[in-house]
């Protein structure tokens, strides 16, 4: 009599095994996908926070170097000097084409009260012969005021005596569109004379 026995195998442990096996496998990869999900978000973080790369190209895509921005503050004594220049050296012959010219510095809510005063200096320059020269020695600008101290020496002829005395102004700007005559886009929209 031959019996034969079959030992059955329990499915339990087996399947107890599988299911311990498979959760390891999701816990590793949960910790794998956080540990890329943290990377990923650094990496963006990094991306976003940097300041951007501008790439500039002239006409014919050919690549232009890259120059610092300027200086605000010498930009305004800048285009302040050029004004002074302007509006305050001229002689008789020139005392008409230079108030012209310093026209493109004035704001357009000042234009009024500009035109005036260049009228009444055109007026008394070329019949009285008298021209001006200005030095400007110090300059101090204030950004937030948006207004220029302007301290030097002005020198006026008047028929060709000379007399010379202390320039003390302050004048008030704005900014504006830059053009082909005022380069710098600061505009005048005050001036004061002080004694």
């Amino acid at each position: 009599m031959q019996t034969n026995v079959q030992i059955k195998s329990l499915k339990f442990p087996k399947l107890l095994g599988d299911l311990t096996h498979s959760n390891q496998f999701l816990k590793m990869f949960s910790i794998s996908m956080a540990g890329i999900t943290i990377l990923a978000l650094v990496l963006i973080f990094v991306l976003a926070t940097r300041s951007p790369v501008v790439l500039t190209l002239n006409p014919n895509a050919q690549p232009i170097n890259q120059v610092s921005l300027p200086n605000p503050e010498l930009e305004v004594q800048s285009a302040m000097r050029r004004y002074l220049e302007l509006r305050y050296q001229w002689t008789p012959e020139t005392v008409k084409q230079k108030l012209a010219e310093a026209l493109s510095m004035i704001h357009l809510s000042a234009m009024k009260a500009y035109l005036g005063a260049a009228a009444n200096v055109v007026k008394f320059s070329t019949e009285k012969l008298v021209s001006q020269r200005v030095y400007a020695t110090i300059l101090t600008v204030d950004l937030r005021r948006r207004n220029v101290q302007i301290l030097g020496d002005r020198i006026t002829a008047i028929q060709s005596l000379k007399a010379a005395g202390d320039l003390k102004l302050e004048l008030s700007f704005d900014f504006g569109p830059r053009t082909k005559e005022n380069p710098w886009g600061i505009y005048v929209t005050k001036e004061l004379e002080k004694q």
